[in-house]
């Protein structure tokens, strides 16, 4: 073969293998523009798997609303929320989905791992797990949202406030000079074996606990105490009505707590700001 041809054959040689870098690089840059493309994707599935997910356990009650105190298979959906009343989170569903960490497994699709915790905003490092994993830390692609709630612990709150003209005093207080607040409550013995009643004021208070016996029993309260045994000593039958009395004229509180929740009493006068963090990660 003469120069020019072989000329020829290593023009049309080099043709070829440009042409295959050529379709080489085109077929890389498609494939890369897909993947981002499905990387977007993902991206805002995951950030709506997220919304949808943090919306139901936030703004719902769940179905049955008190399927905190069902068993699992009388239960429809989870959600949060003490009532439609109330936009605050009930700490016994909390509770409930701690213990029963499967409730919510179905919200997420099959490959995705999530992590539900909830911890202090004002003391971050203290996480308290509720479902999922523990960690997601050693996970690639992690989505997280935080939202802000109150939790309501399932107190019955009463305030010991009266007006004057509208409640009835045994004692008269209320045709009194000094700053009384008189209230009558019912109680049973069987609320004295099932929770706990406290007296709760943000101020040294002192009062009175009385009955319709004329028997009564005199203290002082400082923040918050348990009178289970000074209301017991003035039931003389299965259920009566107690006065209590407060010369103050500062709002305080009858609380009865069944969940032994003492600790969190002081969120009565100062509801601390919890947040709720999901995360996901595929």
């Amino acid at each position: 073969m003469n120069s020019k041809g072989q000329l020829i054959i290593t023009e049309l040689i080099l043709y070829i293998i440009i042409i295959v870098i050529c379709i080489s690089m085109i077929l890389y840059i498609f494939n890369t523009i897909n993947n981002n493309q499905v990387m977007i994707l993902d991206n805002r599935m995951t950030n709506q798997i997220l919304e949808d997910t943090m919306d139901t356990l936030i703004m719902s009650e769940g179905t049955p609303s008190n399927w905190d105190n069902l068993s699992d298979k009388d239960i429809k959906t989870i959600g949060l929320r003490k009532n439609s009343l109330s936009y605050q989170i009930s700490y016994n569903k909390l509770s409930k989905l701690k213990n029963n960490t499967d409730l919510i497994d179905d919200f997420f699709p099959k490959g995705l791992s999530y992590s539900l915790i909830v911890y202090p905003k004002n003391n971050p490092k203290n996480q308290e797990y509720i479902a999922g994993e523990y960690s997601l830390e050693n996970r690639n692609n992690i989505y997280s949202m935080e939202v802000p709630i109150i939790i309501d612990y399932g107190y019955d709150i009463y305030t010991i406030k009266s007006h004057k003209y509208m409640n009835y005093c045994p004692y008269n207080h209320n045709n009194s000079s000094s700053i009384w607040q008189c209230k009558p409550f019912s109680i049973n013995r069987t609320s004295m074996y099932n929770g706990i009643f406290y007296m709760v004021s943000n101020n040294e208070t002192n009062y009175i606990l009385s009955n319709t016996y004329n028997q009564q029993v005199n203290n002082t309260v400082s923040n918050k105490k348990n009178i289970n045994q000074e209301v017991e000593s003035l039931l003389n039958s299965e259920s009566d009505t107690i006065y209590i009395h407060i010369n103050t004229n500062t709002t305080s509180y009858l609380v009865y707590d069944e969940n032994n929740l003492e600790k969190y009493l002081d969120s009565i006068y100062d509801p601390e700001i919890y947040i709720l963090k999901l995360s996901i990660s595929n």
